[in-house]
């Protein structure tokens, strides 16, 4: 029932504002909710874990309509924020939110991750009327259970890399954090970092389904000295397979 009155208002909204203005408008949003009230404790951890005294980056892999990177950006204000979304209309909001702010510290990639290089299709999942643009997600393994619940979709061709190819080659500032949310591909684009988590030794932030993927995850962090960690009672604890959303690799040396 919350659900449908959720997707009810969502609807409404997008029909009002039209659906380029609702991403907008919604993005700003939940970088002022969580600047007023401090109300997401996996950004609270993230931002605590990856906090460094010298110039650094963050990867932002999976960044939708820009809040994530917005609100890693104006906490870490002389980091570099690398902000990942294949999505093209999705991109463009992240470029008008980050100029919103008066930010200068974000580059915004339009490319989808993974652990090759290729063109894959994008897809963003319309339910009930309503694009749901938080579950867009790459249609290559696609392993998900709620397709029975999409009516159609918004689809797109998009240049998939790794991160390891676009970015170890470049000049940045050490990788101390980065954050993965790109529905059920995180192991994919996990692979394709192997070399930046081994060369950096980043924090990760994932969020995992409880299906195979999740456990494939789990293993290849555990395989570079990873420690699990979940968030139970406003805590960051040892994972010891409690139900989590988000779960944080933290390297053994840290």
């Amino acid at each position: 029932m919350v659900q449908k009155v959720k997707s009810l208002i969502q609807l409404l909204i997008q029909n009002v504002l039209g659906y380029r203005n609702y991403l907008y408008v919604f993005s700003i949003y939940r970088v002022l909710r969580y600047q007023w009230f401090k109300d997401d404790a996996d950004f609270k951890f993230f931002l605590e874990l990856t906090q460094s005294n010298n110039p650094s980056t963050i990867i932002d892999a999976g960044a939708n309509v820009g809040y994530t990177s917005v609100i890693f950006a104006k906490h870490h204000p002389t980091y570099h924020i690398i902000s990942y979304e294949p999505v093209s209309l999705l991109s463009k909001i992240i470029e008008k939110v980050v100029a919103y702010f008066g930010l200068k510290n974000i580059t915004v990639k339009q490319l989808a991750l993974g652990n090759n290089l290729g063109e894959v299709a994008i897809k963003t999942p319309i339910v009930a009327g309503v694009k749901k643009q938080g579950l867009s997600f790459v249609d290559f393994a696609v392993d998900r259970e709620d397709e029975t619940m999409f009516n159609g979709y918004l689809t797109e061709q998009v240049k998939m890399v790794s991160i390891d190819e676009d970015l170890l080659q470049t000049t940045l500032p050490p990788v101390v954090g980065i954050k993965v949310d790109v529905e059920n591909f995180e192991y994919f684009v996990l692979q394709g970092a192997q070399k930046i988590i081994k060369k950096y030794r980043p924090v990760v932030m994932a969020e995992l389904w409880g299906n195979d993927r999740k456990i494939a995850c789990i293993e290849l962090m555990q395989h570079f000295d990873y420690q699990v960690k979940v968030i139970v009672n406003h805590q960051l604890v040892p994972y010891t397979q409690q139900n989590s959303l988000n779960y944080f690799f933290v390297p053994n040396s840290q």
